[in-house]
């Protein structure tokens, strides 16, 4: 899943992957936001144990944190705040400094708090 969000959030590499594929109806952000989520699910074993989250993922969702779609931002946030690694807080404060959009701003309070 790493490898998907990281080619969802390169239009070029966007581009070529759903050329002629249904996946395309969902679009590049949507797409983006859906890999989020499940990187901040991770896997039931995972959950299962009580983790949740994938801290392997945080240098793409912190990539994430900064692509131009809102919906994207939104959902990397709530997916590093899954993670609650020392290193997705560091990124969701710093994201939270500089972000705009007020959907983004509230998902940022929210995984900085959880």
């Amino acid at each position: 899943m790493i490898r998907l969000l990281e080619m969802a959030l390169d239009e070029a590499a966007w581009d070529s992957f759903s050329r002629g594929s249904a996946i395309r109806r969902a679009g590049r952000a949507g797409f983006a936001r859906n890999i989020c989520v499940g990187l901040g699910n991770w896997s039931a074993a995972e959950v299962a144990a009580g983790n949740w989250g994938s801290p392997e993922a945080v240098p793409v969702l912190t990539q994430a944190l900064t692509d131009p779609e809102p919906l994207v931002r939104a959902h990397a946030a709530w997916a590093l705040g899954r993670v609650g690694s020392a290193q997705a807080r560091a990124a969701l404060a710093s994201r939270a400094a500089v972000e705009s959009d007020e959907m983004v701003k509230s998902e940022l309070a929210a995984a900085i708090e959880s």
